[in-house]
């Protein structure tokens, strides 16, 4: 039997934001490339997927099913986003390089695309992660520091690129006002977008500080401030809670798909992230940011654009998170051409996923 397609495997179906955002682009750029043949993807909510993508998907943990469509795919995708890391758990790492394993089984070729390695604290998953790279046909990062932190490991080929959610079409600012109007929000008004998270080992209630940071938006330049829900299941109820002491807040609590989180975006004069696709999508339409950073990979993001506007969140207090804020406001149309410039640069890097993928395939 002739072997055709790919299957693309990642953290997709989980109604993650910032993972939707890499299998959108992976998708988009494959169709802006002229690929034509299947893509299948591997979810955890097949119906979504295929809603949502219009892809075909099958699910992710009916390893029967991921046996047989490997067995006819012609190349296996690990696709993106932070998914060889094993802070949140260490299963990461065993399902998606015993993925891999299973792929090379199969016969596929191997393409590393999009990723963000690390951190990886388990020696035992730090060999089976460099043992992998190696078997692996490409292998594209979406940072240096993930390139350094492979070739730290003994891994020599490697290519830096950037997130495959740089190969989305641009935002429709026009479609981003229309939402925002369903949820009361005129034209006219100045944005600043949220994109919190729960974090570990500060010294405050992480809810508290960015009631106090929105206050201090509406109060300072009549701000009207956007709640964005990366990722509803594990962020929703907390920003329930921020938007409880801010009744000026609008609380983006509906589904959306990619574009018009981005659309949203794009609207909005600043945004303060903690989650990096947040960043990510507001950079790619020239959306100057505060970043917190609770793990690496957002400092790997930022700091190229604006080192002094990324806090570790272990220095973060209401006295600094206003300083930044105020600063970033003031500055914010030098800092646009700054952040339109270096989405550019991501772009160009983001196709170099593209031409390795389609090397495989051709």
């Amino acid at each position: 039997m002739s072997r055709q397609g790919i299957l693309a495997c990642g953290y997709y179906g989980f109604a993650n934001l910032g993972d939707e955002a890499v299998l959108a682009g992976l998708l988009h750029g494959l169709r802006q490339a002229g690929y034509a043949d299947t893509v299948t993807v591997m979810s955890a909510d097949p119906a979504y997927t295929q809603s949502e993508h219009g892809t075909p998907a099958i699910p992710r943990t009916d390893l029967r099913a991921v046996w047989r469509t490997m067995c006819r795919s012609c190349v296996f995708v690990l696709g993106g986003g932070s998914l060889i890391q094993d802070v949140t758990s260490a299963r990461s790492v065993v399902y998606y390089l015993g993925m891999h394993t299973l792929a090379r089984r199969a016969g596929c070729r191997i393409a590393w695309i999009g990723q963000g390695i690390g951190p990886l604290r388990r020696g035992w998953a730090r060999r089976w992660t460099a043992r992998a790279a190696r078997q692996a046909d490409v292998v594209v990062v979406r940072d240096p520091a993930s390139a350094e932190l492979l070739q730290a490991m003994g891994l020599s080929q490697v290519q830096v690129g950037a997130d495959l959610s740089f190969l989305l079409p641009d935002a429709d600012t026009e479609n981003g006002w229309k939402v925002l109007q369903r949820f009361g929000v005129e034209q006219k008004d100045a944005l600043i977008a949220m994109a919190p998270r729960q974090w570990t080992g500060g010294q405050v209630a992480v809810a508290s500080l960015f009631q106090s940071l929105a206050r201090f938006a509406v109060e300072q330049w009549g701000a009207r401030v956007v709640l964005l829900p990366m990722h509803a299941s594990r962020d929703g109820e907390f920003i329930k809670e921020i938007a409880l002491r801010v009744p000026e807040a609008i609380v983006l609590n509906e589904p959306l798909s990619v574009q018009e989180v981005k659309a949203v975006l794009a609207c909005c004069r600043v945004v303060v992230g903690v989650r990096l696709h947040a960043l990510m999508l507001a950079a790619a339409s020239g959306v100057p940011a505060l970043a917190i950073s609770y793990d690496p990979k957002v400092r790997a993001f930022w700091e190229p654009v604006e080192p002094k506007h990324v806090l570790e969140v272990a220095d973060v207090n209401e006295h600094v998170l206003q300083q930044h804020l105020a600063e970033i406001w003031e500055q914010q149309h030098v800092l646009r051409d700054r952040v339109k410039a270096y989405a550019a640069r991501q772009r160009e890097l983001a196709w170099r996923n593209m031409d390795a993928l389609l090397g495989l395939v051709s």
